[in-house]
């Protein structure tokens, strides 16, 4: 500043000088005296104008670093009047702009936090120097391990030598590879869907995107599929082969021995009704698998359970069994009225077919807070600890059936109860011991 002051008082004072030796003035003495105190008031003035200066322009570069340090420092007002005045209010443009973006970013971020905390499919990002940079916590799930938010190898966190495989091939051979996979999980092993996505936004620098998806229940949806049509094949088979068969020795002459034609005709009829329920049971589970909507109205539980009684009379009569009905006549529910008839039609026909001679059915509801259950008791053959897991699977028949010939069924019964009381968003239990009987519970919401 006193450099700056002394140069303007030098050439403002020279100038002076030079002016008066040009105008030649007389009394030369008093002429320099009055030049130089022309240049110190110039000078003073000068300086003035510096100072000024220096402050408006040490604010507005304190304004600028602020910005650049994404601090909030307060708007610069000046006069419009100021020069630096333009020049202020665009810096005080460019703080709201930033200011702008700064929270359309950390909207951003925060929803992409979000996204990530909650995807159920596990994201990794890795670096060109095979570092983990990102991780969500459905990677976490799918790898059972905790990951560190700091950068580090990717192999300390997968451990799975597929996986690490896939993705170090990924990363040299700077290609986006794809494969299923078996992880570990901690009840039985997942099928994982994996793909390590190459990404690159410049020669040198590039990242693997890591995505898993967990496809199990696919596989599974698939594999029952597999499963299904290949039982409904072998099922279907049974039957037509029968009828088949006793069809062609009667025509190949057994029709003309009056008892042998009329034991291959029940036969064929025994035969005929079984490939008709097994028919009417596999529409059964495509029609329910089809979404069909739930019907809810006021059902006269108590009537219903009443009438199947009656009609299941002749039936457990047959098999010398005893019905025991001890739901309320007057019971009125809240639930699809076609779907409880067949509910309660397919549970009552098993526990008559799986039942003893003398043996007895108890039929009876409860009901607590806000749902009721559906009981039916039965003092039959029962079912094996092993045979209860799999009761509910389509075509699963237990090993009394099969091994002594009891009864005959498709094996979709259970499997469509199943279906419909989960349509009805209830709840299926059910508790059996070999020779002392069965126990299904079904519970439903009260609306």
């Amino acid at each position: 500043m006193i450099r700056r002051l002394t140069t303007a008082l030098l050439i403002t004072g020279g100038l002076n000088i030079l002016l008066v030796w040009l105008v030649d003035s007389p009394h030369l003495g008093l002429a320099l005296l009055v030049a130089w105190s022309l240049a110190i008031l110039e000078t003073v003035a000068i300086g003035y104008l510096i100072r000024w200066g220096d402050q408006r322009i040490s604010i507005l570069t304190n304004k600028v670093q602020g910005i650049r340090r994404e601090e909030t420092p307060a708007h610069v007002l000046l006069s419009p009047h100021d020069p630096f005045y333009q020049l202020a209010l665009q810096i005080n443009y460019l703080q709201t702009q930033q200011r702008k973006v700064q929270r359309q970013m950390a909207g951003q971020n925060q929803e992409f936090a979000t996204l990530l905390d909650y995807l159920p499919i596990g994201v990794m990002v890795i670096d060109r120097y095979r570092k983990v940079e990102l991780a969500n916590p459905a990677m976490e799930q799918f790898l059972q391990h905790r990951i560190s938010p700091r950068r580090h190898l990717f192999t300390q966190d997968v451990r799975q030598f597929e996986l690490a495989s896939l993705i170090n091939s990924a990363l040299s051979e700077r290609q986006t590879q794809h494969k299923t996979l078996k992880l570990p999980g901690v009840t039985a092993d997942r099928t994982v869907d994996v793909r390590a996505v190459y990404t690159a936004t410049s020669q040198d620098y590039f990242q693997v995107l890591v995505l898993l998806y967990d496809v199990t229940e696919v596989y599974a949806v698939e594999q029952m599929q597999m499963d299904f049509v290949s039982n409904a094949s072998h099922e279907l088979k049974t039957p037509v082969t029968a009828i088949s068969g006793f069809a062609k020795t009667l025509l190949a002459g057994a029709k003309d021995d009056p008892e042998k034609s009329v034991e291959f005709l029940k036969i064929i009829d025994e035969q005929s009704e079984r490939l008709v329920e097994l028919i009417n049971d596999v529409l059964t589970i495509s029609h329910i698998e089809s979404g069909n909507a739930v019907e809810a109205t006021a059902v006269p539980v108590g009537q219903m359970v009443a009438n199947q009684v009656r009609l299941l009379a002749p039936l457990a009569g047959v098999n010398q069994v005893t019905l025991v009905n001890q739901v309320p006549n007057d019971l009125i529910e809240t639930t699809d009225r076609r779907k409880f008839d067949q509910i309660l039609k397919n549970v009552l026909g098993n526990a008559i077919k799986y039942n003893r001679p003398q043996g007895s059915i108890t039929i009876s509801t409860t009901k607590s807070g806000r749902s009721w259950a559906l009981i039916i008791a039965d003092t039959g053959v029962g079912i094996s600890p092993q045979d209860q897991l799999r009761v509910f699977e389509r075509f699963y028949r237990a090993d009394v059936s099969h091994s002594n010939q009891l009864v005959s069924g498709s094996g979709l019964g259970l499997a469509i109860v199943r279906e419909l009381v989960e349509s009805l968003n209830g709840k299926i239990d059910l508790q059996s011991a070999i020779d002392e009987g069965t126990t299904v519970t079904m519970t439903f919401p009260v609306d």
